[in-house]
């Protein structure tokens, strides 16, 4: 992914990602490099990919056996001061 200005919120490169997380790899985040950790929501069934190491992180998707959509977008993080509480 070129432009780290919108990192993580395009469906086709979540579902690259999506597919090699699912494989078992460890997905480097198109910022840092740092691992990309997947965040849950099993109350409304979706999903996030979030850097562990800057605290970036992806639109909420599902993922069935239809494919990929994406919900809605995260908020934005400071990539400098990674995740914050807010």
């Amino acid at each position: 992914m070129d432009d780290p200005a919108k990192p993580l919120d395009d469906a086709e490169v979540l579902e690259g990602i999506w597919n090699r997380f699912r494989e078992g790899a460890v997905v480097p985040c198109p910022v840092d490099a740092g691992p990309l950790a997947l965040s849950v929501d099993a109350s409304v069934g979706v999903y996030r990919f979030v850097c562990v190491r800057c605290g970036i992180g992806s639109s909420w998707f599902e993922a069935g056996p239809d494919g990929m959509r994406l919900r809605g977008q995260a908020p934005p993080v400071s990539v400098r001061g990674g995740a914050s509480d807010e």
